[in-house]
């Protein structure tokens, strides 16, 4: 709550601009297929798929305190939203918000762009997502049915088989799509790409190895309810997968950042050659310290201009050459040279015939 009231704040402090250009992406996020989606609107969607237990405790959350508060925890509205189908539904809708979002981004990118690869393909991966929420929320409602012998419950043999499908469908695509791994002309590069940014390979690897592995964490869950006994520590263990996620999340940032400056795989920008290595400082030529405490550098018109003190101590304006004046000076006494000596050469070729 104290975030909303930070964010929703109109007072010209606390970082306003921030906190107007953060409001104004999640409203484009919300309202995705109306707009035009660009870098920003796509990272931040993607950050959000990643706070799915928020989302989902949105619900708790006012069902929680308005308990506490017992303003309307004896109303029959608190009873019908907080418990049975109607909160198993409710946590659901909020659980898929982002992966909606994310895939009515991927069907705008397809209307603007007409390619069906990647931004359709890329749809139907938080499509996946979506029938996950979706066969998750029949095995929790069906639960009740199925209270002593939640084994037999139907959804449950779903819900797993459309998780191994939605993670094998992610993690490939994380891997070959937003990290540009696997790529047949990495060349020394091997199992990555041609051009890499970060100077040792292991990091790659490492993060790939990662990757594979915390798609894959859920399936903890499903030894939760072959198990009775960890039952009681399931809301430890959902936070804690949780926090995996973000984890996961921020090696994936650095990768998919690193590949989208180097190919322009999501093709947000018409130039592709942006450097994101740090490069030197152009080295200029600068009067030395003496110079400077004596005269005042002024500028008028764009032209630098230095006021040099005469004899009678009176000043005057002078214009400071520019670079390229200099190597015309520079350059104008050789040529003068080389024109005399080709000029006596020819003389002496005329008088000699």
């Amino acid at each position: 709550m104290f975030l909303i009231l930070f964010l929703l704040n109109p007072l010209p402090f606390f970082y306003q601009k921030s906190r107007k250009w953060l409001l104004k992406k999640l409203l484009r996020i919300c309202c995705a297929p109306f707009y035009h989606v660009n870098f920003a609107d796509f990272w931040l969607a993607d950050q959000l798929c990643s706070l799915e237990l928020v989302f989902f405790n949105i619900e708790f959350f006012f069902c929680f305190y308005t308990n506490e508060s017992n303003i309307i925890s004896s109303s029959s509205s608190h009873k019908f939203f907080c418990s049975g189908w109607s909160q198993v539904v409710l946590q659901s809708i909020f659980l898929l918000l982002p992966s909606w979002f994310r895939f009515w981004q991927c069907v705008r990118r397809y209307r603007d762009t007409k390619q069906r690869f990647p931004h359709l393909v890329n749809a139907g991966k938080y499509a996946s997502t979506l029938l996950v929420a979706v066969t998750n929320a029949l095995r929790r409602a069906k639960n009740f049915d199925y209270h002593q012998h939640k084994l037999e419950n139907p959804f449950l043999y779903l819900w797993i088989l459309m998780s191994l499908f939605s993670s094998t469908y992610k993690m490939i695509w994380d891997l070959k799509m937003d990290w540009g791994f696997f790529d047949k002309n990495a060349g020394e590069n091997r199992f990555l790409r041609e051009q890499i940014v970060y100077p040792r390979k292991i990091y790659y690897y490492i993060s790939i190895v990662l990757n594979v592995i915390l798609r894959y964490v859920w399936i903890i869950n499903v030894f939760i309810h072959f198990n009775s006994l960890f039952g009681e520590f399931s809301d430890i263990i959902g936070f804690s997968f949780a926090l995996i996620e973000i984890f996961r999340r921020f090696i994936w940032n650095y990768f998919r950042l690193e590949n989208e400056h180097l190919t322009n795989c999501g093709q947000f920008r018409a130039v592709r050659d942006i450097s994101i290595r740090p490069t030197p400082k152009l080295i200029k030529n600068s009067r030395t310290t003496q110079q400077t405490e004596e005269d005042e550098q002024l500028t008028t018109n764009g032209i630098p201009l230095t006021i040099i003190n005469d004899s009678q101590h009176s000043s005057r304006l002078t214009r400071r050459k520019t670079n390229a004046e200099e190597f015309i000076e520079e350059i104008n006494p050789i040529l003068t040279i080389n024109k005399n000596e080709n000029y006596s050469f020819d003389d002496q070729i005329d008088s000699m015939a």
